[in-house]
Order: C-alpha cells, then structure tokens, then sequence
C-alpha cells in the first residue's frame, strides 16, 4: 500500500512538470520556426550581427529543448529558456538597426515568458520584460517602433496583454495546487486510513509507533500496548449480518476516538495512536502515562466503552471488551514484541471470561528503564477492574 501511495503521488506530483515541459517543447518549436526564418532574412538583407544572435539562439533553444526531452524532471530548464527568451527579447528593443515589425515579436515573446514557468518566476521574467519595453520606448522610440504606430498604445496593449496571461497563469497554479491537495488527501487517506472505522489502519500505525517508541525510549512516563478485541464478534456477524457487525466497528472506533486522546501534546496534531488492527481487533499506543493508576482507570474504561449496548437497526446488548496491555520497555523493546506480548495479554484475559483487562506482566508502580528481557515470563495476569470516574486520556 505505501508503494501505490508513494507511486500516485509522485504521478500527481508530476502533473506540474509534464506540462511545464510540454508548453516549453512547444514553444521551443515556435520558436525555432520563427528564429530560423528570421535569422535567415536579416542575414540575407544584411544585418548578420542580429541573424547571427538569432540563430545562437535558435541553437541554444534547441538544445535545452532536447536535455528537457530526454530528462524529465529536470526543473531549471524553463528558467534557461527563460533568459534566452529575455536575452533576445532586450536585443530587439535595444538594436539600432532597421528590422521591420520587430515589435510584433514582443507580444507572443512575453506569452512564452509567463506560460513557460511558474507563476512566481513567469511574474518575475514578464515584469522584468515590461520594465525594459519601457526605458526602451522612453529613450529609442524611433528605433522600436514606426512612425505611425503610438508608443502609449504600445506599451498599454504589452502590459494589458502581460497582466492577462499573469492572472491566468495565477489561476492555473491555484486550480492545480487545489487539485494537489484534494487528491494527497485522498491518497493518504487510502493509504494510512481503515475505510470502515476512519482510524488508523496496521501499516500506519505500525510506522508511526516504530518511531514514536524510540522517541521516548528515555521516558519514565509509562508507555503501553494496549491490544483490544470484541467479544463474541463472529456471533454479531452471523446473527445480524456483516453490515450490523460494520456498524459496531464504526461505533467502537467512533467511541475510542472521542474517549482516548489522540493528539500529540508537544505539536497538537493528531497522531495514529489508534488504529485498527484487523478484524474485530484495535491497537492503541498510550504513552505519556504518568502513574499506574491512571493506566488501570484508562484500561477499566475502555472496557466499559460498551456498556450502553449499541443502538442500531438491531439492538444488540452486553456487548463487552476484552483487553491486553503490554508495558515497554519492561516487557519487551521493539514494537514486534511488544506486539505479541499485548496479543498473548489480550487472548489471556478472553479465556478468564471476557469483559477485562490483563497485563502481560504485572506493572511495577516505577517500572525500570532498562533490565534483561530474557527471563520475561510468557504467563499473563489477568487484573480485576476497578471502578473509577476518571477520564481516559493517554
């Protein structure tokens, strides 16, 4: 699953690039067309200083045309067709030779500006294009421009023409990061989220508690597994169908998420402490603990979660908890076998009737930070619960 995910989103990711890389193939074609012509014509007019720049030109647009082909991902091509597009868009506004029409070249010239980059950098180029048209018409009016076209009329048409394309191209971003993000959500979603209960599933939980465990590995807080199951889960199914049997997975979830907390406390951001496992199976990671007590009373009320009954198009009641929890690093240091020890508590406390919370080992009141895991006992211990009025949080 992280593969696909990591695959979509990368794909997504390259939306931006592909046509980034397409617009620059295309106006490189154009481009190319009209320097080839042109460059052509003033050398066989006589101007060869500027046929010669437009032909250089003409090569160097090729060429980058041809690494943007051939790499894909190679993010700097559009800027350096960029500048060649502003190199050769000052000579045309600064020349001092006679070349008919030439300011007919600025306005597709200042297109291919904003259209080839990023809003930002295509703002920055066509900004910087307009300023040049400017001191050129102030200073060399003659040079740029006939004597029966208006300067004022001119450079109003560049910068209306240039502010058009800059806020289409300022929508355009906005639309396909909109987009971006809409389909990221979705994806993780897919990815990282149970599409039954909208917690958690394994694989996330898995990778967010490998590295939540070995951020507090110094800890002296208490940290646990806690592996729970429904009990009689199967019977739910058979008697009432999967489709009930889905409706109290989604209201277990739904009453876990609203009783445990599942935010971190240094960021406040929601993290995958909850998740579910597989099946009629949930998995918590509550860290944070501070004393055992408060580990007991959080244990005692998840059991108790249910014991209302359910509400749905069938009434089903007594529906119970069985719980397991597993201490780290007193019980075991990696996520693994903290794991199969909270799995072994959990199925310890179904065969000594249901409706409990059973440690793997019994908890120290100041459990020990460090200590030699190979005579861990295999032996669970079932704890009677207690009745208590405290929140649970972890």
């Amino acid at each position: 699953m992280d593969n696909l995910a990591g695959t979509n989103l990368e794909e997504m990711a390259d939306i931006r690039l592909s046509r980034r890389r397409n617009i620059l193939l295309l106006c490189s074609l154009l481009c190319s067309i009209i320097l080839f012509i042109s460059g052509s014509l003033n050398i066989s007019e006589g101007r060869y200083g500027f046929g010669f720049l437009e032909l250089t030109a003409l090569i160097t647009i090729c060429a980058i045309a041809w690494y943007s082909l051939y790499n894909f991902k190679a993010n700097f091509t559009d800027v350096m067709f960029s500048a060649v597009l502003l190199f050769l868009g000052t000579a045309l506004l600064f020349y001092n030779g006679p070349i008919p029409g030439r300011f007919l070249y600025l306005y597709p010239l200042i297109g291919c500006l904003v259209y080839v980059n990023d809003f930002r950098n295509g703002l920055i180029f066509s900004v910087t294009f307009c300023v040049l048209a400017v001191v050129s018409v102030l200073y060399t009016p003659t040079v740029l421009l006939p004597e029966s076209f208006s300067s004022t009329h001119f450079l109003l048409s560049l910068l209306a023409l240039s502010a058009v394309f800059n806020i289409s191209s300022y929508y355009y971003s906005k639309a396909v990061d909109y987009i971006h993000s809409l389909y990221k959500e979705g994806i993780e979603d897919l990815a990282y989220m149970d599409q039954i209960t909208g917690l958690a599933n394994r694989w996330s939980f898995e990778q967010w508690a490998c590295d939540k465990l070995k951020e507090i590995r110094t800890s002296k807080d208490y940290t646990a597994l806690v592996f729970l199951d429904i009990d009689n889960f199967k019977m739910i199914n058979d008697t009432y169908g999967h489709d009930i049997g889905d409706k109290v997975l989604k209201h277990f979830a739904h009453r876990l998420k609203n009783k445990i907390r599942n935010k971190d406390r240094k960021t406040g951001k929601h993290d995958y402490s909850i998740a579910r496992f597989a099946g009629d199976e949930f998995v918590l990671l509550l860290y944070g603990v501070k004393t055992q007590r408060d580990l007991d009373n959080i244990l005692e009320r998840i059991c108790h979660l249910f014991r209302d009954g359910y509400q749905g198009t069938q009434r089903i009641n007594e529906l119970t908890v069985s719980v397991g929890a597993a201490l780290f690093p007193t019980d075991a240091d990696s996520l693994p076998e903290l794991t199969r020890c909270a799995d072994k508590a959990m199925y310890a406390a179904k065969h000594a009737g249901k409706n409990q919370y059973c440690y793997y080992n019994p908890p120290r009141p100041n459990p020990p930070r460090e200590q030699d895991h190979s005579n861990n006992s295999d032996e669970s211990t079932v704890v009677p619960m207690k009745s208590s009025q405290s929140d649970l949080g972890s």
